[in-house]
């Protein structure tokens, strides 16, 4: 048999996706013919098919060497390199694919493909656009055109080129459920209504076009449909991890707690089996060790925030070891600090913060914004634009610009508010725009995945005894590792009766967010109430909220407590939600994710807080925050600690007065409240980690402590 009969017979079982069969005879024609570029070119797509990234490189080079025009050979080089995680080094292949076959729109898709995972989107929309020149019908070419216009602020461009996608290609789910997103985006939720309809019956069976429909029916409040769309999703593809987090999510959220075991368990399950999109936030309500919330926190940086190390910069050794130069001088006589948030706006962070970006010592910092979520045009807006030296409006930048602005701009530590909370941009942080990366207030636990260097702590949030369980070396503040803003204004209370509360008896409260709240601690709650038959439990719910508000009224009734016993706020502007602190008697917290701001809002409006200390750092910031304010008794060991505290407090209303007596007096001069003291305690952190940085080490940071 000819070398070339060989090459077809081992070509056609390669087709057929007998892989070791095809490999065998493209061996043989090597073994006659070593130069045989299309048998070295093919064997090398086995490996990679097989997984054997190096060999699969190796021979699709060795046969470039001998057809260096081969536009296959070079495309397929790509995918290997893709694979292998350089991303760079695929994109120069496909553009010499490109070259030699210009008039290929897969080969320009691709390439389009490639160059939006690197945020090159104006790169991207010259490939699309390349692919689509090529063939004006070419789905793929108008999918990747959309997708590089969108965060380019082109939203009517981007639709249009989605729905010529959807045209081209209406049996492509992905194509449907991005321009359902566009049109989200916009606003128009009848026309992503309509697409998603359409799409789902072209494809019933598509489990990412059901997340798509969740997340709309999620968006627009119809929260009983979202979670059928998740439910539905999951049924579709059991392992779907982010539908799993979102009907896990949402059953907190709305006190359905019908299989929250079940559920508990699939997610615990997948955190073990490595399954990613599995919401490490969703994570921090449920029940779970550190260890679990790091190894969730790595699957989930993986899949989204894979670390991309510039080529300048050079390796830090993790604690104790040989120095190394670092990847360039830090600051001139003032270090550059990056504050990246989506929270600049009337949000929980801003309240906490505000004060700390105004009291930094500008003689040592420079203090710059980048600001990725909305512009609320409010007052909390005006405040934090003028309390930087610089803030830069970046919400909509893509990752590679939002990276490029940042490295452009010198920063030279980075500080995320975000983490693993809605609106973060891991992705930024994977592309390491700055020298020094930190984590700090935004999210209760690592991030994971090499993402940031630093998390800011302290002794009780993060003890160095549980370092193993963060990916990030610990920066340890004294007192509590939370700035609190002293110029919050409380307001003047409203009656017992105009808020809808009965005149007599105790007034237990709790603010937190509903996903926090689970059925061991409304458990507890209900056995507190019990022992106190004149107390009522008040809890925060919006007027739209008639399933959370129905469903804890029948946990309730199940429970053996009058319904009527549980009292709703609305949510109001902040000083007026503040003012319902001087009106309830005791704050009851929850676990294990315990209330964080909520807590301090309590404290600083003068209401005592009963918390239990769990083992995860959402499990301990009360306790760091009572212990701060100089109420340390009132972080309990365990859950009878906890419902025997709250009954005896209740009974006694001297010891609540004593406490708000000293909440409003020395608690109100307590380290907690003393913005300047954490800001320079953060200030002292920062220092040392530059330090470290120019000495090539990175080591636990103790600031103030011995």
């Amino acid at each position: 048999m000819s070398i070339s009969s060989e090459f077809e017979r081992a070509f056609r079982l390669h087709q057929q996706g007998k892989l070791r069969e095809a490999f065998l005879r493209y061996d043989a024609v090597l073994a006659a013919d070593p130069g045989n570029a299309p048998a070295l070119h093919y064997s090398g797509v086995v490996l990679f098919q097989a997984g054997k990234l190096p060999e699969a490189a190796e021979r699709i080079r060795a046969s470039l060497k001998l057809e260096p025009r081969s536009p296959d050979a070079w495309s397929n080089l790509a995918l290997v390199l893709d694979s292998a995680g350089r991303r760079e080094a695929a994109v120069n292949a496909l553009k010499e694919a490109a070259k030699l076959a210009p008039g290929s729109p897969e080969i320009h898709a691709n390439l389009a493909a490639s160059e939006l995972g690197l945020g090159r989107v104006a790169e991207a929309e010259a490939a699309a656009r390349a692919a689509i020149a090529a063939d004006s019908h070419y789905a793929a070419g108008w999918h990747n055109l959309a997708l590089a216009l969108q965060p380019q602020g082109r939203a009517l461009e981007a639709l249009d080129a989605a729905g010529r996608a959807v045209g081209a290609a209406p049996a492509e789910p992905a194509y449907s459920g991005v321009k359902a997103q566009l049109e989200m985006a916009a606003g128009m939720m009848a026309r992503a209504h309509s697409t998603l309809d359409a799409a789902l019956a072209r494809t019933p069976r598509s489990a990412a076009l059901r997340l798509e429909l969740a997340g709309l029916l999620e968006r627009e409040g119809d929260l009983a449909g979202a979670m059928n769309a998740y439910h539905d999703a999951m049924q579709l593809e059991p392992g779907h991890g982010a539908a799993l987090s979102q009907l896990l999510f949402l059953r907190q959220r709305t006190a359905d707690w019908r299989d929250l075991g079940n559920l508990r368990k699939r997610f615990s399950d997948g955190v073990a089996a490595g399954v990613q999109l599995l919401s490490p936030f969703v994570l921090l309500s449920q029940p779970s060790t550190r260890a679990e919330q790091r190894r969730c926190a790595e699957a989930w940086s993986g899949a989204l925030a894979p670390v991309v190390t510039p080529a300048v910069a050079e390796p830090i050794a993790a604690g104790p070891g040989p120095a190394v130069s670092p990847a360039r001088t830090l600051g001139g006589e003032r270090l550059r600090l990056g504050y990246l948030s989506a929270d600049f706006h009337t949000h929980a962070t801003a309240y906490l913060a505000a004060g700390l970006f105004e009291a930094h010592d500008r003689r040592q910092f420079e203090v710059i914004a980048y600001s990725t979520g909305p512009d609320d045009r409010s007052a909390m807006r005006a405040r934090l634009v003028r309390g930087f030296d610089r803030f830069i409006d970046v919400a909509g930048f893509a990752t590679e610009r939002l990276a490029d602005t940042i490295r452009r701009d010198g920063i030279d530590i980075l500080i995320d508010l975000k983490g693993h909370t809605e609106g973060a941009a891991p992705a930024v942080l994977g592309m390491r725009p700055a020298p020094i990366q930190v984590h700090y207030l935004g999210y209760p636990g690592t991030l994971g995945g090499g993402l940031v260097d630093y998390l800011i702590g302290d002794a009780i949030v993060t003890p160095p005894q549980h370092a193993a369980d963060y990916a990030e070396t610990l920066a340890l503040l004294p007192g509590s590792y939370q700035v609190n803003d002293r110029g919050r204004v409380v307001a003047n209370p409203r009656s017992r009766d105009a808020l809808g509360l009965p005149p007599q008896g105790v007034v237990l409260c709790c603010f937190n967010n509903s996903y926090k709240i689970n059925p061991e601690v409304f458990d507890a709650w209900m056995k507190i109430l019990a022992e106190l038959p004149d107390a009522v439990l008040w809890l925060l719910a919006r007027d739209t909220d008639s399933d959370l508000t129905g469903n804890l009224r029948r946990e309730a009734v199940r429970r053996g407590i009058d319904a009527r016993r549980l009292a709703f706020a609305a949510p109001r502007p902040n000083p007026e939600y503040l003012a319902l602190y001087r009106v309830a008697d005791l704050f009851l917290d929850t676990w294990p994710y315990n209330a964080h701001t909520t807590a301090s809002d309590a404290l600083w409006a003068g209401c005592p807080v009963v918390t239990w200390r769990g083992e995860t750092f959402a499990a301990r910031v009360a306790a760091s925050l009572l212990t701060a304010v100089g109420l340390p008794e009132l972080a309990c060991d365990d859950v009878e600690g906890y419902v025997s505290t709250a009954i005896a407090l209740a009974r006694d209303p001297g010891e609540c007065r004593r406490m708000r007596e000293h909440l409003e007096g020395p608690g109100r001069q307590s380290p907690l409240f003393d913005t300047v003291a954490t800001t320079r305690a953060l200030e002292a952190a920062y220092l040392a980690m530059a330090d470290q940085y120019r000495r090539g080490v990175r080591e636990p940071i103790r600031v103030g402590l011995p």
